[in-house]
């Protein structure tokens, strides 16, 4: 039988490799080639022992069980346990009163989920760009988007890191709209210790395999602050005759899971705050931004590149990103872009055929006109900016953080050989103008 479990212990990293010659060029990587794998979740006898006592239980015994403890977690009110992230957000949509060509403002930059959802509520999804610090919907942009059709507002905690919901709450007052959390990447996130998913009027969340908290497979859970939301939306359910309902052997793993999210919280949070400690010492990366008062989550941890601050202004900016990114990857640390173009640019809304005869985008009078040029902020974010996903994600070892972090310092020491690698790139697109991707 293959096995996940890591067959050899990473050795202690030493400062010295710093000063090697990166393994680009025929140095030895940072990360043995045997020794990169990351494994999450955890699968423990508790989760086993759960699942055993779960299967001799109703099923919606299960799923109930679990719905309670993980909203009393978060502090939702009320909340309803799905079978997926995207099916969360359509009931949430749903449950704050959208209706068939109503409009709601997301941003351009999350998971084609986020934008699906609306879809799926029949409504039409309006962009805006993103901050260029947080990633995060741009809050300055949403009042001139508004409209007699609006109804919700619904920004992305992207990454984890919470959106602006103090300021976008305040337009939601002034417009009397509602406020609807994709709180999919952020599993703990808070603001002012108020979690996630329990701060908007309400709010959908993932909780498939590659999320901070899995519950091993598909999953998703609605949450609601008012009981005539909670209730509208299960009314939808009872009239549509949709099954969105969770899977109890989910429902069992992440019962058992939730007993161990604080201590992957804690690893989590202590392995960004290693690793933004030593980029802050450098001078090509620079770590997240995260305002004060807010909790990051870190689903991602995404870095910002400074050419200009190793002389390399000269060169474009998107082509140094592939360099860099070619040259960590050879060094075992698995940096990636996450995303390479603004949702409004991917097919279903260039064609914006819907469900059939362009349904729901037919419904609306205004013509939304999806150019990926409106979007500049997140632009300029794929080009110059790289993102670590489940190798952060994992509750690593020490040593693995640290060897990371030196991977990082050991390019910053060589700007040369990035120039290098540039050169010998030749002409390549920027990745908003490549096959679009999901992830």
């Amino acid at each position: 039988m293959r096995t996940d479990f890591l067959q050899k212990p990473l050795d202690f990293p030493s400062e010295e490799m710093v000063f090697e010659s990166l393994a680009y060029f025929g140095g030895e990587p940072v990360l043995p080639y045997d020794n990169r794998k990351t494994n999450f979740p955890y699968i423990t006898k508790e989760d086993m022992m759960q699942m055993l006592i779960s299967i001799q239980h109703d099923p919606n015994k299960v799923i109930n069980e679990f719905a309670e403890k993980y909203r009393k977690y978060v502090g939702a009110n009320y909340a309803i346990p799905t079978a997926s992230g995207t099916s969360s957000l359509h009931l949430a949509l749903v449950g704050a009163g959208v209706e068939p060509g109503d409009e709601v403002i997301i941003p351009n930059f999350t998971f084609i989920a986020t934008a699906q959802a609306v879809l799926a509520a029949k409504a039409i999804p309006v962009f805006t760009d993103i901050d260029p610090n947080s990633y995060c919907m741009d809050v300055s942009q949403v009042e001139a988007l508004i409209t007699d059709r609006t109804k919700v507002i619904m920004p992305v905690h992207v990454h984890g890191l919470p959106a602006d919901l103090a300021a976008l709450q305040q337009i939601c007052d002034k417009y009397e709209l509602k406020l609807v959390e994709d709180a999919s990447h952020a599993h703990s996130a808070s603001i002012h210790d108020e979690i996630c998913g329990s701060i908007g009027d309400a709010a959908g969340q993932s909780l498939m395999a590659d999320k901070n908290f899995p519950v091993g497979g598909e999953g998703g859970i609605s949450f609601f602050k008012k009981e005539e939301d909670y209730q509208r939306a299960l009314a939808f359910l009872d009239e549509s005759g949709i099954d969105y309902s969770m899977s109890w052997i989910a429902a069992a793993f992440g019962i058992s899971q939730l007993e161990r999210l604080p201590y992957y919280d804690a690893v989590r949070a202590r392995n960004a705050k290693f690793l933004s400690d030593a980029l802050a010492d450098t001078e090509l990366f620079s770590p997240p931004y995260v305002p004060e008062g807010c909790k990051h989550s870190y689903n991602m941890y995404r870095i910002k590149l400074n050419p200009a601050m190793k002389g390399l202004d000269d060169l474009e900016d998107y082509k140094v990103k592939e360099a860099i990114q070619q040259l960590i990857m050879e060094e075992g640390v698995f940096a990636r872009e996450w995303q390479n173009r603004p949702i409004p640019g991917h097919l279903p809304f260039q064609n914006k055929k819907g469900f059939g005869n362009q349904y729901p985008f037919c419904l609306n009078d205004t013509d939304r006109n999806y150019q990926i040029e409106d979007y500049p902020n997140t632009l300029a974010m794929f080009r110059n900016t790289l993102t670590i996903c489940r190798e952060l994600r994992s509750p690593i070892e020490y040593e693995r953080i640290q060897s990371y972090a030196l991977a990082f310092q050991k390019i910053d020491k060589n700007p040369d050989k990035v120039r290098k690698v540039v050169e010998e790139l030749g002409a390549i697109q920027p990745p908003y103008e490549r096959d679009a991707r999901l992830g």
